[in-house]
């Protein structure tokens, strides 16, 4: 494990052992049949072990408290069941608790055999340790209380939420008394699997307590979903390079940010990350706060150098071009986006090197002015020429972040007379208004409430994407830090029941400084971030794991749909699944049902084939 990431952990257990006094506890009481126990109640002395929700499959669902006034779930070594399909990635997690300490806590899982001894080799298993960390109120964006669910414990100083998963590499963990350590499990099957029933198991094990075995059995059915470069949903997650080094304490563009930013790339690559963000600017997305600032804690670099000597443009695109390569040679796009003709509030900037005196100068305008023209003209056709070397032009496309349409249709102006090969080939995030502008459409959720199934087939039937995005609000759903876990999940159904192609996060790690401990720079915690900085590479979190198993959904839809369209059988399914937006009212079990349904329809079609 890295230097960073064994501090990283350090502190999230401190976070935990602080909080283990804030906490009311409650006793155990009846609920629907089954015995809800407190932290201070457990069952059984010595370790606990229980699966959340009750049940295997849909355990993932729900964030466990660290330290639950009230313990719903399955205790007893039962039998643990999943229903996968070939090439997929399914997430559970079993919760722990001791009435004493548990010292070096580890979770082993087996390889898999079925009837025929054929076997699924536990190295497709990866066991992390779920982590907790500090849950702070944010100066722009949501409040907690209507956006929470229960995941959060602790008194109402010091609040902690289960979010990042800690390193593979952590292989063993200390759980103080009475607080719960959940363990997070992803299974994998190999795409060449026997459709057919595996059993293996899960001991849970520790110095001072007695070992815990769990049978489990997993269920492979004969659908296979398809490799993440060949996903058919348009993911689209904006990456900061910027904050990589900065989280590591590395000049930015060095060959160890390099090095970083590899197994960064092969991150989004494993989700089926659609665009290689680029910028073209310098700090794109600006906000007028105390000044003009970033509004995350690190701000972009351009990957384009500007230089003008009062005459002539030229332009330095060595870093752009590098990091297209290493995102493209990763597995992510095809798209490369490239932000931003238009800032993101106020006025115009462009930031050059002035040729005559060697200073960096930051030139302000307004849209639509002389200098603002000449300049954007210039590096528009200059730009297209690298492009159409390198052989981009064709999959590059200019992208806005939620700029009104009567600024967007001066742009359009401007790339009508400077480079129309662009005018096919823009993104723009916002609102309906610019759909007519832009290729690629990312509504907010606000017009996605508003927008007909007609307005969105309309797009479809012009070759045109539509997705959408959501942001650090009052809302449902969402993928905040404390965002009900089934909501990441919920995400992609959404977009399959919308006949839409994606989703739009705006940030996946521009991360405060000291993450772990200050989880807010500006917005609601999690909505800059969707990974934690490891030493190696990112530190995934439960929301992220669940936006990709959600994305497997999508692509299970996408497969029933081309066998026999939209079948009462799957619109039902669809509904079930996305019919409550809000996830703390949502019965994760539906979820789970909702994809059963789908599955056995794509079979049901092939066995009448």
């Amino acid at each position: 494990m890295g230097q960073k990431q064994i501090v990283s952990l350090t502190v999230i257990l401190l976070w935990g052992i602080n909080l283990l006094f804030a906490t009311n506890t409650v006793k155990g009481q009846r609920q629907g049949g089954q015995t809800a126990y407190s932290i201070q109640n457990l069952p059984q002395n010595g370790m606990n072990v229980w699966v959340p929700a009750g049940n295997f499959s849909a355990s993932s669902l729900l964030k466990v408290p660290r330290f639950p006034t009230e313990i719903h779930g399955s205790f007893g070594n039962q039998r643990l069941e999943l229903t996968m399909v070939q090439n997929e990635q399914a997430s559970a997690q079993l919760a722990i608790a001791g009435t004493t300490p548990i010292e070096n806590l580890k979770a082993v899982v087996s390889d898999f055999t079925n009837s025929r001894g054929e076997t699924i080799s536990s190295e497709e298993m990866q066991v992390r340790y779920v982590g907790y960390v500090p849950v702070q109120k944010s100066n722009h964006g949501s409040s907690i209380e209507p956006v929470a669910g229960r995941a959060i414990s602790g008194d109402h100083n010091l609040g902690v939420v289960a979010d990042p998963l800690l390193a593979p590499s952590t292989s063993t963990i200390d759980v103080p008394a009475r607080q719960v350590q959940p363990v997070w499990f992803t299974f994998h099957v190999p795409k060449d699997a026997t459709p057919r029933i595996y059993h293996g198991e899960i001991a849970v094990q520790s110095k001072n307590h007695s070992t815990i075995t769990y049978n489990i059995q997993i269920e492979v059915k004969d659908v296979v979903i398809p490799d993440p470069e060949d996903y058919q949903f348009h993911l689209d997650i904006w990456m900061n390079p910027n904050a990589i080094a900065a989280a590591n304490d590395i000049e930015p563009w060095s060959e160890a940010h390099w090095k970083l930013l590899k197994a960064y790339f092969n991150d989004l690559a494993s989700m089926g990350q659609s665009t290689v963000t680029t910028t073209i600017i310098q700090n794109p997305w600006l906000v007028e706060w105390n000044d003009w600032e970033p509004q995350t804690a690190i701000g972009y670099d351009t990957m384009v150098k500007w230089k003008y000597d009062g005459e002539d443009w030229t332009f330095d695109y060595s870093i752009f071009d590098r990091y297209v390569q290493m995102g493209l040679k990763a597995g992510i796009g095809p798209a490369i986006t490239a932000y931003s003709l238009l800032a993101f509030r106020g006025i115009q900037r462009i930031t050059y090197l002035n040729e005559r005196t060697g200073e960096t100068v930051t030139k302000k305008m307004e849209v639509g002015t002389s200098f603002w023209k000449e300049a954007w003209t210039a590096f528009l056709q200059d730009f297209s020429a690298h492009l159409e070397e390198k052989g981009w032009l064709k999959q590059t496309y200019l992208a806005f972040d939620e700029r009104p349409a009567d600024i967007v249709s001066q742009v359009i102006d401007l790339l009508q007379d400077a480079a129309p090969e662009f005018l096919d080939q823009t993104q723009l995030a916002g609102s309906r208004h610019v759909g007519p502008y832009a290729h690629t459409l990312s509504l907010n959720l606000d017009d996605l409430k508003e927008v007909t199934d007609q307005w969105i087939k309309q797009r479809h039937q012009n070759g045109q994407i539509t997705t959408y995005y959501t942001w650090a609000g009052d809302h449902h759903p969402n993928m905040l830090s404390f965002s009900p876990a089934v909501e990441s999940q919920m995400i992609p159904w959404i977009s399959a029941d919308r006949n839409l192609d994606g989703y739009l996060r705006w940030a996946y790690n521009s991360w405060p400084k000291n993450v772990f401990q200050n989880t807010v720079y500006a917005f609601t915690q999690g909505d800059e971030y969707l990974v934690y900085p490891g030493g190696y590479g990112p530190i995934s979190s439960i929301r992220w794991e669940l936006l990709k198993e959600g994305i497997e959904d999508y692509e299970l839809i996408q497969i029933a749909r081309q066998q026999e369209g939209s079948s009462q059988s799957l619109q039902k399914a669809l509904h079930l699944a996305s019919q409550e937006w809000d996830g703390r009212k949502v019965d994760v079990q539906n979820l789970i049902r909702a994809r059963k349904m789908v599955v056995e329809q794509i079979l049901s079609t092939k066995k009448q084939e």
